[in-house]
């Protein structure tokens, strides 16, 4: 096998020299230190690997290796307040086949795409291979990207090999041909290297819903030593022997291993048996090795204590254990935990970088220990995930998630649920680790379905009146079902929807009670929409005039829509009274602050369960949350801004502020919508998969080109964003020309009808006339009109076309 050579001319190629400086300057790494040749200047540039205590290379590494105590805390420094400003203002998500970039507001900066990116492996490397060699390789044969390559090296015993990623689609194929043609000496194991384009794939780089890898367990065993028990008589020494392997003697309350018993007789003692303890505690004096044999006739004649395993004391071996991780990558944080009871040491310790936690557990499990080279290290990688949900929630489920413990216990799982660490203390958080994915995948799955709750629906139409929107009678009498029933019933004001939570045959019980109470409800709903001046005047005490001649249940105070309203709930005589009211500016010079300290920023009452936003303004939980959803339903890409101060707040809210204010469910589902929103903004460059209930997108192009959809497998043009096949745009649209009489009839014929936005297919096969596109558009199907939300969509079948389509 031939030995890595740090300098990239010994494998007959030569980096590109404007990347290194000449300097005949001797290198300060030590007296015994060779330097790596007078045309190799990298010894004068410091080595940022060393800095942070990582390189591998040891004194093979061509870089500068100094203990530079400022730069490593400045490194340290930089890397803190650069992850912490990343955790807290960036997230990415995958979402289909997309990998999403948001940032403030929840805004999506950037999609990243499959078909964007192409990875090539080079195998049969050198064991000590690194990023800059790979690079260095690549500029060699003229293979240039336009922004740097991700790079991620795979060390095995005696090889390795690098899986290159480039936001290129060509990258692959381009690496590979022209790696084929190197004329390398460079020979590994009898091989050359080889490059082969491998199937590309996007992961988040996080989520709240997804199960998290970033822990490792580690566990390493105690220090121990071997002991010899001699006796005179085999029964005497059998009896001990069976004794030891019964369990019924302990050495310092520990099980130990027993081989014997062997005749060990001279001829001076023909009668001398000797039983062979293993794994005896390191501590074990020979008194207490006598004192674990608790019959006086079982006593040995003597007793002889081998020397221990290894002599370092607990935070020695923790510290050189801690080091083996700290050098695949940097740690969040490395916890000890010495057990005085069991044989093993067990540590846990959680990287920044999932990937560098599956190494970590690949590279480092079943290695020799660095103070005991006989003994074998154990790592296995722990999969995690968290959710949020409310504490009303939580009260009403937890009989349901209790019922699996037993189970989960079963398959290795641990389960808990505590707190939530930022007040004020609205929601409790559900953790479940494990070391086996399939097990926490599946446990996963049940908890999500139980916390996600059912839409109130009965016989398939959404149960909800307007008048749920405001804390009137319609929603103290769905309070007293909620009692009755058991249940958390939460309401979705953006999507008109309510959510039941707690047992299938409560929730059942439930549905058929609200069904009642709303077909009892009389009262209907008018919006008032308001232009700037008349908003002017209801902030100055109008909407206060309003509410004392209707009553305060009848009016709802939305600030979030443009142009905002005043929704009347009630009769045809109330809505004529308040628009009176409004046109007429009644009282319109009344200088009356209308919201106090604790009032709500969008309904304008009293907050209910109030949160405090960094900015200083209040919200009831309920309302935050529609605030968010309602800013991806308008007609503009918009950023979550505060409407506090009468709507003149706008600052825009971080992605933390955003996740420590909502659940875990309804996080993700804004990050989804923001998602939809940004696609459904960006259809020239964007395009939904045409297939039904798919939802993977893919990039359109200038140039035709065929993507094969990821999930459904679907052939599409990228160009004309039709599925014609191998068959060319020009002779499709010929096609299609003669045939497009026969293709409306036959959608005719079949009740196949198009989005008018974005012109996807749709069918109805049951239920109302509400459809919904993956575009993001709400359709009624009799006239197919559009709208933002499915509210609208509603309200305008029952007052157009006398109902939803439910016979």
């Amino acid at each position: 096998m031939a030995k890595f050579q740090p300098n990239p001319t010994a494998v007959d190629f030569r980096p590109i020299q404007e990347h290194y400086f000449h300097s005949s300057a001797p290198t300060p790494r030590g007296s015994d230190q060779t330097l790596t040749g007078p045309s190799d200047s990298r010894a004068q540039i410091q080595c940022r690997f060393f800095q942070q205590g990582r390189c591998r290379n040891g004194d093979s590494c061509p870089y500068l290796h100094v203990k530079d105590a400022t730069s490593n805390d400045r490194l340290r420094s930089t890397s803190n307040k650069t992850h912490a400003a990343s955790t807290q203002e960036k997230a990415s998500r995958t979402i289909g086949s997309a990998l999403v970039h948001y940032g403030l507001g929840a805004l999506v900066e950037d999609i990243s795409l499959p078909s964007d990116f192409s990875t090539i492996q080079i195998s049969d490397l050198p064991q000590d291979i690194t990023k800059d060699y790979v690079l260095d390789l690549l500029r060699s044969h003229n293979i240039d990207t336009p922004v740097e390559p991700e790079v991620r090296i795979i060390h095995k015993p005696d090889i390795s090999s690098a899986l290159v990623k480039a936001r290129d689609p060509e990258f692959a194929k381009t690496a590979a041909r022209k790696l084929s043609l190197q004329n390398t000496s460079l020979v590994v194991q009898g091989k050359k290297p080889t490059a082969t384009p491998v199937q590309n794939h996007i992961k988040s780089d996080s989520s709240t819903l997804r199960v998290d890898c970033c822990k490792v367990h580690i566990s390493w065993h105690k220090p121990s030593k071997t002991v010899w028990l001699n006796f005179g008589n085999e029964g005497i020494a059998r009896r001990v022997d069976n004794n030891f392997r019964a369990e019924k003697y302990k050495i310092l309350d520990q099980i130990v291993q027993c081989n014997g018993p062997t005749r060990g007789g001279t001829p001076r003692n023909p009668l001398a048996w000797t039983v062979r303890l293993t794994g005896v505690p390191a501590p074990a004096t020979e008194s207490d090795i006598q004192a674990s044999i608790i019959h006086q006739a079982d006593k040995p004649r003597g007793i002889q204590l081998g020397r221990p395993t290894y002599t370092d004391d607990d935070e020695t071996c923790s510290a050189k254990v801690k080091s083996l991780f700290t050098s695949i990558g940097p740690l969040d944080w490395w916890e000890f935990t010495p057990d005085t009871t069991g044989k093993r040491m067990n540590a846990s310790a959680r990287f920044q970088i999932e990937d560098d936690a599956r190494e970590a557990a690949t590279l480092l499990n079943k290695t020799p220990l660095p103070f005991n080279r006989s003994a074998k290290l154990t790592v296995q990688l722990v999969h995690m995930v968290k959710f949020k949900v409310h504490v009303k929630v939580y009260e009403a489920v937890q009989v349901q998630l209790k019922a699996n413990i037993r189970a989960w216990k079963a398959a290795h799982l641990t389960y808990v649920a505590y707190p939530d660490s930022n007040p004020p203390k609205w929601y409790r958080v559900l953790k479940l680790e494990g070391e086996e994915e399939k097990q926490v995948a599946k446990a996963q799955d049940t908890i999500s379905q139980i916390i996600s709750g059912v839409v109130a629906k009965y016989d398939h139409s959404t149960l909800w009146h307007p008048a749920l929107r405001k804390n009137g009678v319609l929603f103290e009498q769905l309070s007293q079902i909620e009692q009755r029933n058991g249940i958390a019933i939460v309401r979705n004001k953006v999507k008109s929807q309510l959510q039941l939570y707690g047992p299938q045959k409560a929730c059942d019980i439930s549905q058929v009670e609200i069904a009642k109470m709303i077909r009892d409800e009389s009262s209907q709903h008018f919006d008032i929409q308001l232009n700037e001046h008349e908003f002017s005047w209801a902030l100055r005490g109008g909407l206060r005039s309003i509410e004392k001649r209707l009553g305060s249940e009848k009016v709802v105070f939305d600030i979030t829509p443009t142009p905002k309203r005043i929704t009347i709930i009630g009769t045809a005589k109330d809505y004529d009274i308040a628009t009176s009211l409004v046109d007429g500016k009644v009282e319109a010079c009344v200088e009356t602050k209308i919201q106090g300290d604790q009032d709500c920023s969008v309904c304008w009452n009293g907050a209910e369960d109030p949160i405090h936003t960094q900015c200083g303004h209040v919200y009831c939980l309920d309302c935050f949350e529609n605030l968010c959803f309602s800013a991806m339903t308008k007609d503009t890409i918009t950023s979550i801004s505060c409407v506090g101060e009468s709507g003149n707040c706008s600052k825009t809210m971080g992605l933390t502020e955003l996740q420590e204010h909502l659940s875990s469910s309804s996080f993700e589902d804004l990050l989804e919508e923001s998602f939809n929103s940004y696609v459904r903004h960006n259809l020239t460059v964007f395009r939904y998969c045409p297939s039904a209930d798919c939802g993977y997108i893919y990039r359109s192009n200038a140039v035709p080109r065929i993507q094969i959809c990821p999930k459904c497998h679907v052939h599409v043009c990228t160009a004309c964003q039709a599925q014609h096949g191998t068959m060319s745009c020009g002779d499709y649209k010929d096609k299609l020309t003669g045939g497009l009489e026969a293709s409306e009839k036959w959608k005719q014929e079949n009740g196949i009808k198009e989005c008018p936005v974005c012109k996807t297919p749709i069918e109805k096969v049951d239920g109302c006339n509400h459809m919904s596109c993956p575009c993001g558009r709400h359709i009624c199907w009799v006239c197919l009109k559009t709208f933002p939300v499915s509210r609208e969509c509603y309200d305008h079948m029952t007052k157009t076309h006398n109902g939803i389509g439910l016979e």
